[in-house]
């Protein structure tokens, strides 16, 4: 296995881990809080982590590594990553009860995270060169 190959295999690794855990902490915070704000952004983690699990599933499943189509899968990512506050922070300002506002705040924390894992790996994978 080349390292293109194991950088690939460890990104969708952290996403499938991500996945999980955001849907365990999502479960813990909607059925188990008394507070509206962190039902709110336990309904988010459980959305985003369900998402995000079939999306990982997908990836391991997949045996291509053509290094210029991860680049690229990364760059879209990125792009997307960027409108989900744009989603989120409405909800948080304008937002008329606790859950919304929790919504907000779970869909600005998923996309957090997506942000800075799309951006750390695409910059890993911008220092190979297709051969």
């Amino acid at each position: 296995m080349n390292s293109i190959e194991n950088l690939n295999k460890t990104l969708k690794t952290i996403l499938l881990i991500w996945s999980m855990a955001s849907i365990i902490a999502g479960i813990a915070l909607y059925f188990f809080s008394f507070a509206l704000l962190l039902q709110g952004i336990g309904l988010e983690a459980m959305l985003w982590g369900s998402i995000n699990l079939v999306i990982a599933f997908i990836l391991l499943r997949r045996r291509e590594h053509i290094l210029e189509k991860i680049k690229r899968e990364l760059t879209i990512s990125i792009s997307l990553d960027f409108i989900y506050p744009i989603i989120g922070l409405p909800l948080i300002l304008l937002g008329q009860d606790a859950f919304l506002i929790g919504n907000g705040y779970g869909i600005i924390i998923q996309g957090a995270f997506l942000l800075v894992l799309d951006l750390v790996y695409l910059r890993r994978f911008k220092q190979f060169h297709e051969t």
